[in-house]
């Protein structure tokens, strides 16, 4: 209990200490730069840390639960009680406060693999998966109640599904802000730059632990904020007010189209907050079922295959409006066009946490809306989020082949890599999606690899075009080992991250019977392997070009990527290290739709 409450705390730390020291850090800025950007790296790595040790405590598990909830309709409190020692029952204490009465009984309690969750505030309580009896217990109906507006709460949640993308964003943050005070220690108004990259870290951390659909969506707008404001005073171009304005423009519009099909979504489901949507997705699942069993005599199993295909149809078209403000955030073709420029235009520590982290909050997105509350929806539009991700994969692919400079061929190459991971969730199979959010990974820890080598041989040599680079193995063998291990892995080359990850979403492409798009997304990585091995080859292979024969790197630069390539092999070696936290939850989701695609397909879905 006590490493709860202190967790609970921590949560809250990990972001405020972000978004209060960002202010802080721009007026030291002007003082002493060199003050702020060591203040800046002391922050994010308190705020990594904090996110660390909560991820211990979310491992360990429950011997006793006391769950406190709160039905502001009735001011009643619920009291539940259960124990491991008896795994199938609970003890609930019911007490009303006007009229005062109280009530104790005991009620189906089952525990699951990973029934628990850090929040903030503690009295807010969480179960990642409420037990399927005891949903039934609740006697709700929210289709057939009187519409009111739903209540709007607040708060922080890590949970299997949140927390390794939160540690991973928080994780980069540190790395880059070590990174940055060498790399950018001549850096203008080193204030702003400082300052403002804590406030996107911290807005993207609040993304991913959100509780609420309207908290989730004004994180959303405040990482926005700076990391225009970095594009735009930090620019390396004269185009940068340009380029910069373009990038909120095309982001304003996905999060406009995104804000109105959350909006439906909490309508619909009468609440805007994450634990009541399950509550009442299931409930409203459960009346389906029970209703179209009176009137179907093909069994239990399927009507309740049936209602997942009524409840996915009501809500298809705020999954798509959700996609559409997502795709724009992950650059899914044809919603791309404003991330070539801005990659291009960024310093190199800002386009590494807008390919590594922020993309990663809308993957994210996905996962929590479109999967986890909305997966019936996204099933029916399986083929054609596939067909989507599958066209970003091979076009990202090829455009980054072509590409004669390397800051220009990654951007493509993230662009390329979002399109495997909008496959796996577009798969809503067990391994697609869980091959999906372990890629979210591979992918943030390659990108961060990457982006710090480019920016490794700009500062060393000057120059990024392929052309004017080459036989650097000789002057950065450390480095170029580096980068080997990070473009095999984005390659899913094992024993590295990425082979485990790819894997998955394949075999999770088979289990949907999706055998085309599958085989044609595995023909895609032979692109990926070729754009990775060409730009390694050009760059540290072949004579060494005029002009770098007094090429040195210094020691600080490399350490970061020294670190995250480590990361690389070992989760590549043991996988289970990440996904030990959100394959529960998917799995416990996912599993009992066996079926429902024949029945999705006999009504007609696509």
């Amino acid at each position: 209990m006590i490493n709860n409450i202190l967790a609970s705390y921590e949560l809250l730390a990990s972001i405020a200490v972000l978004l209060i020291m960002g202010p802080i850090v721009y007026l030291v800025g002007k003082k002493s730069g060199k003050a702020a950007r060591w203040l800046a790296f002391l922050t994010a790595a308190a705020s990594a840390a904090l996110l660390a040790h909560i991820g211990i405590i979310l491992l360990d598990p429950y011997a006793v639960s006391l769950t406190v909830t709160l039905d502001p309709t009735t001011w009643t409190y619920s009291f539940i009680y259960s124990s491991q020692i008896v795994p199938m029952a609970a003890l609930q204490l019911n007490v009303q406060l006007y009229p005062f009465t109280t009530s104790l009984n005991q009620i189906p309690w089952m525990w699951n693999n990973f029934d628990r969750a850090i929040a903030f505030p503690t009295y807010q309580a969480y179960s990642v998966i409420p037990d399927y009896p005891y949903l039934v217990l609740l006697s709700m109906d929210p289709l057939t109640s009187t519409l009111r507006l739903p209540s709007i709460t607040a708060g922080l949640l890590a949970d299997g599904l949140s927390y390794p993308i939160a540690i991973l964003i928080s994780g980069l943050g540190a790395a880059v802000m070590f990174f940055s005070a060498f790399y950018m220690k001549d850096v203008e108004s080193p204030g702003s730059f400082y300052g403002n990259m804590l406030f996107f870290i911290g807005g993207m951390i609040g993304v991913i632990l959100a509780t609420t659909v309207i908290e989730f969506f004004i994180f959303w707008e405040v990482m926005l904020i700076p990391s225009y404001i970095l594009v735009n005073q930090f620019g390396l171009t004269e185009n940068k007010s340009r380029t910069a304005l373009k990038y909120f423009l095309w982001t304003t519009f996905g999060s406009v189209i995104m804000f109105v099909g959350i909006f439906m979504m909490g309508v619909t489901l009468n609440t805007f907050d994450f634990q009541q949507m399950t509550l009442n997705l299931a409930a409203a699942q459960t009346t389906y079922a029970t209703y179209l069993g009176t009137i179907i005599p093909f069994g239990a199993t399927f009507n309740q295959w049936l209602s997942l295909f009524l409840t996915g149809l009501i809500l298809v078209i705020p999954a798509i409006l959700i996609f559409i403000g997502f795709a724009v955030k992950m650059a899914i073709f044809p919603l791309h066009t404003w991330l070539p420029d801005t990659y291009m235009e960024a310093p190199m520590p800002v386009v590494l946490l807008l390919s590594a982290a922020m993309t990663k909050t809308a993957a994210y997105g996905i996962a929590r809306f479109l999967v986890i509350y909305m997966g019936p929806s996204l099933q029916m539009l399986q083929v054609s989020l596939a067909i989507i991700g599958l066209i970003t994969a091979a076009y990202g692919g090829i455009m980054a082949l072509t590409q004669n400079n390397l800051k220009k061929m990654l951007a493509y190459s993230s662009m390329s890599q979002m399109g495997y991971i909008l496959f796996g969730f577009a798969m809503v199979s067990v391994l697609g999606v869980n091959g999906s959010l372990l890629h979210i990974l591979n992918h943030g820890i390659c990108m961060g690899v990457w982006f710090m080598v480019a920016a490794i041989v700009l500062k060393a040599t000057g120059t990024l075009d392929f052309d004017k680079l080459g036989g650097l193995s000789e002057k950065m063998p450390a480095v170029a080992a580096i980068a080997v291990i990070a473009g095999l892995s984005v390659a899913g080359v094992p024993p590295l991250l990425g082979f485990s990850s790819e894997w998955m979403i394949f075999a999770g492409g088979i289990m949907a019977t999706q055998y085309l798009l599958t085989a044609l997304l595995i023909v895609a990585t032979a692109i990926t392997l070729g754009y990775y091995l060409w730009a390694v080859r050009r760059i540290f292979f072949g004579p060494l070009k005029e002009g770098l024969e007094k090429v040195a790197v210094p020691r600080s630069l490399v350490a970061p990527i020294v670190v995250l390539a480590a990361f690389i092999i070992v989760l590549g070696i043991a996988p289970a290290i990440a996904t030990q936290y959100f394959t529960p939850i998917i799995n416990q989701i996912l599993l009992p739709w066996y079926g429902y695609q024949q029945i999705l397909y006999l009504l007609g879905g696509l």
